[in-house]
């Protein structure tokens, strides 16, 4: 078999490195490859590999994730959107459902393309084909439909809640915008989605935190307000607990160690705001994240003998904002 050209060679490789180090099947024929060179140069112990159909990395070995990435989008074709973790991932997103090397590449297509899921791509088919935008030369997904993408294809609650609550509370999307995906997408698979999305609506805005209102409404506890504002009676700010129970004046705050603790300015805020607690006569039931996982009832247990311990106290004078939760309509939230 003749060798190809060596000019040859670098054309291919000029147009492997313009995508991202991938090339079609049809690229590397309208190059002057034959089929038979393809062939031969795919198989096993060959200098290239077949990663999707179609669709070929010019060296041997693991593919990097940006490798992955650039297949999966060539092997969908054009107007291919990505979406799900991968596009959270490149969103700027942490809370991530598994590694980033292990997660799949889900591409949105238009609803007549004609190719399907293979290998580490998932292929969905859409009438609702969202606008893209370009991050690190990929077409992304906005946050709020990759977040929902995230929460069809995974059932872990964990996972799911941790995403969208990181996305919630580093304000990288609106409640409603989430909400409106949810109303509007497909409803398979999106039960849990739904109460993510209710726990996002009742004000708390991380994993330990929506761990908490769960055995407190398990507990039938009265729920409290959850990240709420609280100001003096001329407006001034006091601080914002994790929930608080206006009945008794008393501040649930979920301790991380991983945020309180480990920084020294998270430290010091920590310690310096039950001491504005104590000024202003606001009760505090302090919470370590693992004693909610690991023993439920004995923070229930606490919080019953504090809120028993105080309960014909006259609560302190201060005032609870809480955020407008109007807007947010068409989607269930979970019952106390």
């Amino acid at each position: 078999m003749a060798r190809p050209r060596l000019f040859e060679i670098n054309a291919v490789h000029d147009a492997a490195n313009a995508q991202g180090g991938t090339i079609s099947h049809a690229q590397l024929v309208a190059l002057g490859v034959s089929k038979a060179t393809i062939s031969s140069w795919t198989r096993t112990g060959g200098r290239w590999q077949r990663v999707l159909p179609g669709t070929y990395l010019l060296h041997r070995g693991t593919p990097t994730v940006d490798e992955r990435l650039s297949a999966g989008l060539l092997y969908a074709g054009p107007d291919a959107v990505l979406t799900g973790g991968l596009g959270t991932h490149l969103l700027g997103l942490r809370n991530l459902p598994l590694p980033v090397d292990a997660l799949p590449v889900h591409i949105l297509v238009p609803p007549a393309r004609q190719v399907r899921s293979s290998g580490f791509v998932i292929i969905e088919r859409t009438q609702r084909l969202p606008q893209a935008r370009t991050v690190r030369g990929y077409p992304v997904a906005p946050l709020p439909r990759a977040v929902f993408d995230v929460g069809r294809r995974h059932t872990s609650r964990h996972a799911i809640r941790a995403i969208t609550l990181e996305a919630v509370q580093r304000r990288m999307l609106e409640i409603d915008d989430l909400a409106e995906e949810i109303r509007h997408g497909q409803r398979q698979w999106t039960a849990v989605m739904r109460d993510v999305l209710g726990d996002a609506l009742s004000g708390v805005r991380s994993v330990p935190e929506a761990g908490l209102r769960d055995i407190v409404i398990a507990s039938n506890l009265p729920e409290p307000a959850w990240n709420c504002r609280l100001e003096t009676s001329d407006g001034e700010f006091i601080a914002e607990p994790d929930g608080y129970y206006a009945d008794i004046g008393l501040a649930l705050e979920v301790d991380s160690r991983e945020h309180h603790y480990k920084r020294a300015d998270n430290f010091a805020a920590t310690w310096s705001r039950h001491g504005v607690y104590n000024r202003h006569r606001i009760l505090a039931e302090r919470i370590l994240p693992e004693t909610i996982r690991d023993n439920p009832a004995s923070v229930i247990a606490a919080i019953r003998a504090t809120r028993a311990a105080n309960g014909g106290r006259t609560p302190p004078d201060v005032r609870v904002v809480t955020g407008e939760r109007g807007s947010h309509r068409g989607v269930p939230r979970r019952s106390p």
